[in-house]
């Protein structure tokens, strides 16, 4: 399965999709993580890796693909024939304990430009990459719902949407489930940071049925990010939710 996590800021999108990705690989599976936020500088230190190249280098580099871009219709550009993870370049991949890392690309230096070349690449990297039965992409993506418009989640199976206790949150959850269900991919949230206070106001505002997990507040994942440590923390409720998305 290919799964897209998503959100607003700092709702704690890397965090879960390391905590899901080391679950799965417990369980013998094979995952690739693509990290599609291209201002994201620390997920590769959550999964304990070094950080890979980005992607669209591979491809020429950003500027050179732009002009590819400018120069030809969208629709006669080809980027990819049928991917698997087995044969992506190993140039462009870290990996850790059965679980491998692919940046699409990152915002380097100002005045570069729009984000939009690497949703494309994103996009079409995620039409063209077949899986075995044993493997599983889980995709980091950039805060907001931007992504959508690209038509990212149009190679994913699953919508995966982190809420975590803030008025923006609850009403970008919306937005979500119904972007995702126009597109006719299953639909589910995981409640993050939840505490007692905030747990009733939450759960009455959001789609119950469509809620697989609920995260309490945790010092541990806190204190490992603050750090840019590897996220090594044993959460329950995790490994319910990989249970519920491989049953």
């Amino acid at each position: 399965m290919k799964i897209s996590i998503c959100g607003k800021g700092g709702c704690g999108k890397s965090s879960i999709t390391t905590l899901i990705a080391k679950e799965f690989a417990k369980k013998g599976y094979n995952v690739l993580v693509v990290d599609g936020d291209e201002s994201n500088l620390a997920l590769h230190k959550l999964l304990g890796t070094d950080m890979p190249k980005d992607f669209i280098e591979y491809l020429g580099g950003r500027k050179e693909f732009v002009q590819k871009l400018k120069s030809q219709s969208i629709g006669d550009i080809k980027l990819f024939d049928k991917l698997s993870i087995e044969n992506l370049p190993k140039d462009y991949i870290t990996e850790k304990n059965n679980i491998k890392l692919l940046a699409i690309g990152k915002i380097h230096d100002f005045g570069e430009g729009c984000a939009c070349p690497m949703g494309y690449v994103l996009r079409e990297f995620l039409k063209s990459l077949n899986l075995k039965d044993n493997e599983v992409v889980i995709v980091d993506t950039e805060a907001g719902i931007e992504h959508f418009g690209r038509g990212v989640e149009g190679g994913c199976d699953i919508i995966m949407g982190v809420i975590d206790p803030t008025y923006e949150s609850i009403g970008l959850s919306k937005k979500i489930e119904e972007i995702g269900e126009k597109l006719g991919k299953k639909v589910y949230f995981i409640v993050n940071k939840m505490d007692n206070e905030t747990k009733g106001l939450i759960l009455e505002k959001v789609n119950e049925d469509k809620i697989i997990g609920i995260i309490p507040n945790n010092k541990d994942i806190l204190k490992l990010g603050l750090k840019g440590e590897e996220l090594n923390a044993e959460i329950p409720e995790i490994n319910e939710i990989v249970e519920y998305l491989t049953k």
